[in-house]
């Protein structure tokens, strides 16, 4: 029987299992279908929690280029709010967190096949058969399997798609240096019926703008991105003003629909460590997903070495990401809902309770 362990997705999830088992003499083939480091629908926020782990991985984020953020600020209309965060924060592209992440787990000992979509993978006597698109198309054996596709499923194994389920999009931008100023360091949210849009200064100079918008409402406004930026600066003044003078980096906005904020994996009997958005996928306004992602990976990672199974992984980070996952998907509701959205700038003004919130969404929290 092939006992190498086979991780789909070169992800902050796969690769912080790959680092794990790699340096623990186990060393994974990684199949990627990209062929080099690129931007992902991501809010780009690293937490102390992510700080410390990346760390621990060998991935120093402020050698790297990160930017401090200190502050959360919420806007509603003309209304706004604003508190310091509980911990440290900094802010870093995913494009340059992955390929560091990616660039340790090759350093550890890890076969990175890039350029390669799996098609299938199916239980045999012998372990798993993990079928590769190519080209040229192939097949491979793995013992264990780890499903780190991020956001993307795999067509044989999808998570649960339902109503509530979002459309996620994603643009660089060169602010003016008034709005650079006006932004500072904080991680800046604003409220629109059916969704929020985050701006977030990143490393050499840019900003990250980031929305999580309802299906239907981003429909409803003609699913465009344009249509969608002149209503949100139409609602809401000081976001209007910010993007004054704007210039885009990318070629075009980035983009993924059918995100489904708060599933948390609960079938144990397929065999498969799910890591990461294959696990969990927590409300982007909680800025936890990538300490979630390396944790993951981590405890799947130790979990497979100590003999354990994945039903032993999942049960174990079930009971660790359930209390902040119940949390942070109320919280992400009242954010989308026009009714409960002015209780939201009302609620955040009372001292201590953003602080409260932002705690009470890390992992482990619950």
């Amino acid at each position: 029987m092939c006992r190498q362990p086979l991780i789909i997705g070169a992800g902050p999830a796969g690769c912080a299992a790959a680092i794990a088992l790699a340096s623990r003499g186990h060393p994974p083939v990684v199949v990627e279908r990209s062929t080099g480091p690129t931007d992902k629908v991501c809010g780009d926020f690293l937490g102390a929690d992510t700080i410390a782990r990346a760390q621990a991985l060998g991935v120093d984020a402020v050698g790297l280029g990160a930017v401090a953020i200190s502050h959360v600020r919420l806007v509603h209309g003309r209304r706004e709010t604003e508190s310091p965060l509980p911990f440290p924060a900094l802010s870093l592209s995913r494009r340059v967190f992955d390929q560091a992440l990616l660039d340790a787990a090759k350093r550890a000992g890890s076969e990175l096949l890039g350029g390669q979509t799996v098609r299938l993978v199916t239980r045999t006597g012998e372990g798993w058969a993990v079928t590769l698109g190519g080209p040229p198309a192939e097949s491979r054996l793995a013992g264990t399997i780890f499903l780190a596709t991020g956001k993307h499923d795999l067509r044989d194994r999808p998570r649960p798609r339902n109503a509530k389920t979002a459309v996620g999009l994603k643009q660089y931008l060169h602010l003016s240096d008034r709005a650079r100023v006006l932004l500072g360091e904080a991680t800046e949210l604003t409220l629109f019926p059916g969704g929020y849009a985050g701006l977030q200064p990143v490393e050499a100079s840019r900003t990250a703008l980031c929305i999580a918008v309802r299906r239907d409402t981003f429909q409803s406004h003609g699913g465009t991105w344009d249509q969608l930026l002149a209503e949100i600066c139409r609602l809401c003044p000081r976001f209007a003003a910010l993007l004054t003078e704007s210039r885009p980096i990318l070629p075009k906005p980035l983009a993924v629909a059918g995100v489904p904020y708060g599933f948390l994996h609960r079938r144990t009997d397929d065999g498969v460590f799910r890591l990461g958005d294959q696990a969990a996928v927590i409300p982007s306004l909680t800025g936890d997903g990538l300490a979630i992602a390396l944790h993951s990976g981590r405890l799947a990672a130790e979990t497979w070495m100590a003999g354990g199974d994945a039903h032993r992984f999942h049960t174990v980070l079930h009971q660790a990401l359930a209390g902040q996952m119940r949390l942070s998907g109320a919280l992400h509701a009242a954010f989308l809902s026009p009714l409960f959205q002015p209780l939201v700038l009302r609620a955040a003004a009372i001292p201590g309770l953003v602080r409260q919130a932002a705690l009470l969404t890390r992992v482990g929290s619950g």
